[in-house]
């Protein structure tokens, strides 16, 4: 009885390994959608735009991107956890996944983890603390003093409230036992322009300050990376800079709406994957200040609840600040 039984749990694992390919070759028939929650210019939105480019030619459809922005990320995001889980409608995303319904004042609509399917990781990004030209803040350790003495007072701007450029600043204010006054703006490049204009003092932010800081418009406190960046040779890290443990970045990447068949999830996760690891995306990634950082479906799926938990952890400060 046990042998029969072995063999027809065999024979069943054959006919579902046989069958799995032949449906998978079926997709796609039709366009797929990537929704991207910022606007266009973004890192997650050129990001994006390289891997639709090459995923269209690989999967034989047009991919299309469709920017989705406001809220700080929460508009594209609901939308995209509303979409039909079929393999034709998927997601580019980051950190703010995880960190906005932790600080939304108004709930968000969705959950991260139970309603998100994540398909692989591909890359990521340090930020850069920088005040305007005019600022009087020299060096980070500046800004720092201002902030224990201006308590609530010093001004700073961010893509929105969950942002990875909001998260930063609140990590620096926790480590320094500061205060800053936040002014969420909707998307990084608002939030970066009135930081040039000085309508706020400092800001924290992606490789897009990079043409403003080596322009004149911007000065470079430190980066928040572990190493200093190659186009910024000249700005210390936050460590460097007197804050001991300090590191953040960002990820991007790919998920699809919870319920999105796992064969169509696996296929696309192995092309995408395949994508990052070719030296077009590693020269993308120097280009654009980010690093290659690739995690295919079952790992990415896998950390889901501790990354979750990890960003939840951060975002709570905000209830402080």
């Amino acid at each position: 009885m046990m042998n029969k039984r072995k063999l027809l749990l065999s024979a069943t694992a054959i006919l579902l390994a046989a069958s799995l390919p032949s449906w998978a070759q079926q997709y796609p028939t039709k366009p797929v959608k990537v929704l991207v929650p910022a606007s266009p210019g973004t890192a997650i939105d050129v990001t994006a735009r390289f891997f639709t480019e090459r995923l269209s030619r690989k999967l034989g459809v047009p991919v299309i991107v469709e920017n989705r922005d406001g809220a700080g990320g929460v508009v594209g995001l609901a939308a995209a956890s509303r979409m039909p889980p079929d393999g034709y409608n998927l997601l580019f995303t980051g950190i703010p996944i995880y960190a906005t319904p932790h600080v939304s004042e108004t709930p968000v609509g969705f959950d991260p983890v139970k309603d998100f399917i994540p398909i692989a990781r591909f890359n990521g990004a340090a930020l850069a603390f920088v005040v305007p030209a005019s600022s009087p803040y020299k060096t980070l350790q500046d800004l720092v003093r201002s902030m224990k003495t201006r308590v609530g007072d010093v001004t700073f701007s961010s893509g929105g409230s969950g942002s990875t450029s909001h998260m930063c600043t609140l990590l620096l204010n926790e480590m320094t036992q500061t205060t800053a006054r936040h002014v969420p703006y909707k998307g990084n490049t608002p939030a970066v322009t009135d930081a040039v204009s000085g309508q706020v003092e400092f800001t924290c932010n992606s490789s897009v300050v990079v043409p403003l800081v080596k322009a004149g418009k911007l000065r470079a406190l430190a980066v928040t990376s572990v190493q200093r960046w190659e186009e910024l040779p000249d700005v210390p890290t936050v460590v460097e800079a007197g804050i001991p443990g300090y590191e953040i970045s960002s990820w991007i990447g790919a998920m699809a709406p919870a319920g999105t068949p796992a064969p169509i999830v696996q296929r696309l996760s192995d092309e995408m994957v395949s994508i990052a690891q070719s030296p077009d995306f590693k020269e993308f990634c120097s280009k654009n200040t980010m690093f290659v950082d690739i995690v295919a479906y079952r790992e990415f799926q896998a950390s889901a609840n501790a990354e979750a938990a990890k960003w939840k952890k951060l975002a709570q400060l905000t209830k402080q600040n």
